[in-house]
Parts: structure tokens; sequence; C-alpha cells
């Protein structure tokens, strides 16, 4: 099957900067699953990964 890329925004509060901000994620969607490829701040690396508001609107978009 073929991978088609999807790029999205999310606004909301980053606990890290402690601002609010706007993230762009780009998502790899295969065979009907998508997964994160890249977003431009720390997600996953970010101490405050694990409860972050923020990017749990793109982890309600993808399927692991």
């Amino acid at each position: 099957m073929e991978e088609t890329i999807i790029e999205e925004m999310y606004s909301g509060f980053c606990k890290a900067l402690n601002e609010t901000r706007t993230v762009f994620c780009e998502f790899v969607e295969k065979d009907g699953k998508r997964s994160l490829s890249q977003a431009d701040c720390a997600y996953g690396t970010c101490p405050h990964t694990e409860t972050c508001l923020l990017m749990r609107q793109a982890d309600k978009n993808m399927e692991t």
C-alpha cells in the first residue's frame, strides 16, 4: 500500500515553555493506520510528554 503524508496543527498550552503555542505535526498513514513522524516540539523527550494536553490532541488522531 501507498504511504500518505498528513500535516496537522494543534494549539494549546505548552507546560515546558509555559506558554500557548501551535505545534505542527506530520503523520504517515499506511494501511489505514497513522503514526506521528515529526512534531515541531520535544514530544517524546519532553518531561511533560505523559501529561501533555496539547499533544494529546495528536494522539487521538493516530494509531500505533
